[in-house]
């Protein structure tokens, strides 16, 4: 342990190869797991049948790398992990980078970088199902990095940096814009770097993040309805009550947010610092009090969310934006104070690596022991066995399958790569197919294992504007039991074979 804190300590690369190891572990373990998708990985590999400016409440960044990543080297999980892992990857390097930056003391930048395996939205969650999320986190950590850059040595080449970032973090995921305006207002009220934003080299930060936003944006205005539907929606579901019952929820979840995003990672650095961590909570600079200004901006932005937006449903994705800076922040306290470093790494470590291993271990044992825990997580659905009962044991070769949803048509694309896959709940691309007397349409749908079997009339219609006629339908239900269950559960998959007249 000694030895691995000394290396971490002086030489930055021991840091790249140690989270280049864990996450290469990571995509070993999402690999072995079953290859039914969580729901964000199943909108990847529907999605990745096509380019498109924009696709559906995200942007389309991550869509793009996936669906690149997919045509160089086959849709696979190892495809699938691989992008995800080397977002998070980069991510935690370009974290490490901006803390370099900022700390005084560099043997201490390994602390708030790994620090990010506390932050449950960011070590855990990221890995079991976030994609768009993972982007942003990419494009923060970048944009963090150049940002800082910027406030201490500007040069042409910083400015660059930080307008990629705005704009690659702008076309991963909407909610980016306010670590965008978090960072600006608090960098116009800082004296310290105030002139920053008025030297002539902004010009390219803005022409550059304008120039990557921009195809997007043409395809956000023609579509805001589709791009906007759900946050319209929950805002609709929020006003259920009235206005003060709202406002009185909101005002109710905003603390609890932030005391889950932020209590790991506080609990952490507090109990492996010491005695020291507190009193150095005290210390400040120019720097530290950029980050708490844009701490407090966010604050204000959450209360006006609450109080002027009717948001009654504080969720951690309004806070996570800013609030990822926290280990950074925290080591910076640490480091402005002055106070001694001592063993401080030495407590630190057994901590991550402890999570290091925990993480993944977790990932491994919500599927593998669902069965004992009488749960059945989305990677146990046996969508693998269904298509080898239905289609490649008869050995037919579907058209087209259309499915209930996006991520039951997700699922089925992974186990029919060639096969065009479409959905009801998605019209923005219809996916050409071939229908011959040879090559029948398969409608698929999850059945509750009680009635008879009836397609659902929202695949009948989708059907019917798919090939123009309703054909006689037999609907059909097969009953497999999950993967890893036990106890006789089984998942009830309803379909019909559509065949040309």
């Amino acid at each position: 342990m000694n030895s691995l804190v000394e290396k971490l300590e002086t030489r930055p690369s021991t840091f790249v190869l140690l989270i280049g190891a864990y996450f290469l572990l990571n995509l070993i373990v999402r690999i072995c797991l079953p290859n039914s998708l969580e729901m964000d990985e199943a909108g990847q590999i529907l999605m990745s049948q096509w380019y498109a400016l924009g696709y559906d409440t995200q942007p389309p960044f991550f869509n793009w790398v996936q669906h690149a990543v997919i045509d160089g080297i086959g849709q696979s999980l190892f495809a699938l992990s691989l992008v995800k892992n080397l977002f998070l990857f980069l991510s935690y390097v370009f974290y490490y980078l901006a803390a370099r930056q900022v700390l005084a003391n560099k043997s201490l930048a390994v602390a708030p970088a790994l620090g990010l395996l506390t932050i449950p939205e960011i070590g855990w969650l990221a890995q079991r199902d976030l994609t768009h999320s993972n982007a942003s986190l990419f494009a923060a950590c970048l944009f963090v990095y150049g940002l800082f850059r910027t406030l201490e040595r500007p040069t042409l080449a910083t400015y660059l940096v930080t307008g990629i970032a705005i704009g690659v973090g702008l076309i991963s995921k909407y909610n980016f814009s306010i670590l965008c305006f978090c960072a600006f207002i608090a960098v116009l009220v800082s004296p310290a770097y105030r002139s920053r934003l008025f030297d002539p080299r902004i010009l390219v930060t803005a022409a550059v993040a304008l120039a990557i936003v921009l195809p997007h944006a043409f395809w956000l205005f023609q579509n805001f309805e589709i791009a906007s539907h759900d946050t319209v929606g929950k805002l609709a579901a929020d006003a259920e009550g009235g206005t003060l019952a709202q406002i009185a929820r909101g005002l109710g979840e905003l603390p609890v947010t932030l005391l889950s995003f932020c209590a790991l990672t506080v609990v952490v650095y507090a109990s492996t610092f010491r005695a020291g961590f507190w009193p150095s909570m005290r210390a400040g600079n120019a720097r530290t009090r950029l980050i708490e200004t844009m701490f407090l901006i966010l604050l204000v932005f959450l209360l006006f969310m609450v109080l002027f937006m009717g948001t009654a449903q504080m969720k951690v994705r309004w806070v996570s934006p800013v609030l990822f800076l926290l280990p950074m922040y925290l080591c910076m306290k640490i480091d402005a104070s002055g106070a001694p470093i001592g063993d401080f790494l030495r407590r630190f470590m057994p901590v991550i690596l402890m999570l290091m291993i925990l993480i993944p271990a977790s990932l491994v044992l919500r599927i593998t022991a669902a069965g004992v825990m009488n749960s059945h997580p989305k990677l146990t659905v046996p969508y693998q066995a269904f298509t080898e009962e239905t289609v490649k044991k008869p050995a037919v070769a579907p058209a087209l399958v259309i499915a209930e949803d996006a991520f039951m048509a997700g699922n089925i694309r992974m186990q029919l790569p060639h096969t065009p896959v479409d959905t009801e709940t998605y019209r923005l691309y219809s996916p050409p197919f071939s229908w011959s007397k040879d090559s029948p349409i398969l409608l698929v749908w999850r059945h509750d294992g009680n009635d008879r079997p009836r397609v659902p009339a929202r695949l009948e219609d989708r059907l019917k504007q798919r090939v123009g006629v309703l054909p006689p339908l037999q609907p059909q239900t097969i009953a497999l039991p999950f993967i890893y269950g036990s106890g006789g559960d089984l998942f009830h998959f309803g379909f019909a074979w559509v065949r040309k007249p």
